[in-house]
């Protein structure tokens, strides 16, 4: 080598070197905050004038005055509160809040950090699942916020212990994007991306052409025209990430299973969307989710599926995840590095709150557990054969499984007026149970039935059902009952593109009360074409 290139070479290398120290300088305060081992203190202070503001319409940012940790002071800073159907929690309880430093002081920021969220976690006690399937996605290269904890007062009121999340700003876009102008979209409250969308950043408003885009190729009829099409619009390995994760993390209230929690950023570099998971704090159900689910809500996730190189690249790329990414002594290994953190916060709260953390991160790494067992089973074995039915259309099943979600409930198996029974009893407030049974199913529409009867049933409501009732794993009912109720025979349609394994869901979602499935009578029937 010359010495004139060799020159050129140092010069270069010393050059990068100095990009390279710059930008780790410029991430060293954001990193910090977010990898503290010490869960952090806010302090927010609103005057009245603009505490009235907040109280006459809490989703509009009024100003506050923030302090973290005894010493960062950030001035003026924008407020509201935030949260949908199942957290959202009013001033005067635990709401939950989104801080934006720059909202009234342009280019204001808080440890290198625009935005924040202080979610009040009353839907995850473990208060850890944002943490773990946001470190779960950006392994698999999937854009995910990072999430870290804190105490919070409020107007000299303690309001107790949050779950602080990286705010969707221009920082966290350029953390994965070199090119952070391009659109940024809400998915908002269960709705499809055929939905007109809040745009929260990029240009017009009003334009939404890239996802009529996307829209168009998900509905192209013809698969290979299709595939084609999304391969224009979409940042496919990108999605298959996203779509394997959320099914691995049992995320049944995101896009894939409920068209919700989701965000798109459109990449200005490669003209693609791309899909970036939010909400999690229902995660990990345990065993008894479909690896291959048969009914998709999402329409990019369906469109995706129903074609056959989408359908082999999520094959591909779930046995790829689950051995690079998805190691269970490295799972448990971060939960229980991260809950040491929480700890701290939670130890500072009180010994009872740090008690009954724990207690429930006991809860979690069995979840978690399960869930991988289940997965290691489902991706191990021969895709499973399709049900086989008898001449009258009907196939009978089973076998049953029992699974809590919430609450303390009572199932058990007695017999009632001579009819074997799978029986569930709601203790408490917000009991959610079901008795769910594995099948796999060829393409074609189908009518999940049982005979059941009720008593007592308060019943509470969600995007998946009301009361007792039938549905399939990761998707939502009409069928209830409530109440008292004598033999009464539910049904659920079902209709698949593909042969599938779906769950079958039994359920009672109530306060109180009592309901009995005829254990005879629970059966899929398959529907003339």
């Amino acid at each position: 080598m010359t010495p004139r290139l060799l020159g050129m070479t140092l010069a270069t290398m010393l050059m990068a070197s100095s990009l390279a120290l710059s930008a780790a300088q410029k991430a060293a305060p954001r990193d910090d905050f977010f990898n503290s081992t010490n869960a952090h203190t806010f302090v927010i202070q609103i005057a009245p004038d603009e505490l009235a503001k907040l109280r006459k319409d809490n989703r509009t940012y009024v100003k506050c005055d923030v302090t973290v940790d005894d010493s960062l002071l950030a001035k003026d800073c924008g407020i509201h509160l935030k949260g949908g159907a199942g957290s959202f929690r009013g001033l005067d309880d635990k709401p939950a809040l989104t801080l934006s430093f720059s909202k009234f002081l342009d280019g204001q920021k808080l440890s290198g950090i625009r935005k924040l969220h202080l979610n009040n976690s009353v839907q995850d006690p473990s208060f850890m699942t944002e943490n773990l399937c946001g470190w779960l996605f950006d392994k698999a290269g999937v854009p995910a916020p990072k999430v870290t904890w804190g105490r919070v007062k409020l107007n000299e009121r303690n309001l107790g212990f949050f779950v602080v999340k990286e705010g969707y700003a221009k920082d966290f876009i350029h953390r994965y994007f070199e090119d952070a102008s391009g659109n940024f979209y809400d998915g908002g409250f269960c709705q499809d991306i055929d939905a007109k969308k809040q745009k929260t950043s990029g240009g017009n408003p009003n334009d939404q052409t890239d996802l009529k885009a996307l829209v168009e190729a998900v509905r192209e009829k013809d698969l290979v025209k299709r595939w084609d099409l999304l391969n224009q619009r979409l940042d496919v390995e990108r999605f298959t990430a996203f779509t394997v994760l959320e099914i691995f993390t049992s995320h049944w209230d995101g896009y894939t299973q409920t068209r919700n929690n989701y965000r798109m950023y459109h990449d200005p570099q490669s003209d693609k969307l791309v899909f970036i998971p939010s909400g999690m704090d229902q995660m990990f159900g345990g065993g008894q989710h479909a690896l291959r689910p048969g009914a998709l809500n999402g329409m990019v996730s369906a469109g995706f599926m129903q074609t056959p190189p989408g359908r082999a690249l999520y094959e591909q790329r779930a046995q790829e995840i689950f051995t690079n990414n998805f190691k269970l002594d490295d799972i448990l290994a971060h939960l229980d590095q991260m809950t040491a953190v929480a700890q701290t916060g939670l130890t500072a709260l009180s010994p009872e709150a740090a008690k009954e953390h724990r207690n429930q991160i006991s809860g979690l790494r069995s979840r978690v557990v399960a869930r991988y067992q289940d997965i290691a089973r489902q991706l191990g074995a021969p895709p499973p054969e399709a049900m086989k039915f008898a001449a009258d259309g009907t196939a009978q099943i089973k076998r049953w499984e029992p699974k809590q979600d919430s609450g303390e409930p009572q199932q058990d198996e007695p017999k009632v007026e001579g009819h074997a029974t799978y029986h569930l009893l709601a203790k408490n407030n917000g009991t959610v149970a079901s008795w769910r049974a594995p099948v796999t199913l060829p393409p074609g529409k189908f009518r999940f039935t049982a005979r059941v009867k009720c008593a007592g049933i308060q019943p509470t409501n969600d995007n998946s059902g009301t009361g007792a009732g039938l549905r399939i794993s990761g998707g939502q009912r009409k069928n209830k009952l409530v109440g008292d109720a004598g033999w009464t025979t539910l049904e659920h349609l079902i209709e698949l593109n593909d042969t599938n394994e779906i769950v079958l869901v039994a359920e009672l979602r109530a306060n109180k009360g009592e309901v009995w499935f005829d254990a005879d009578s629970m059966k899929i029937e398959r529907l003339k074409p």
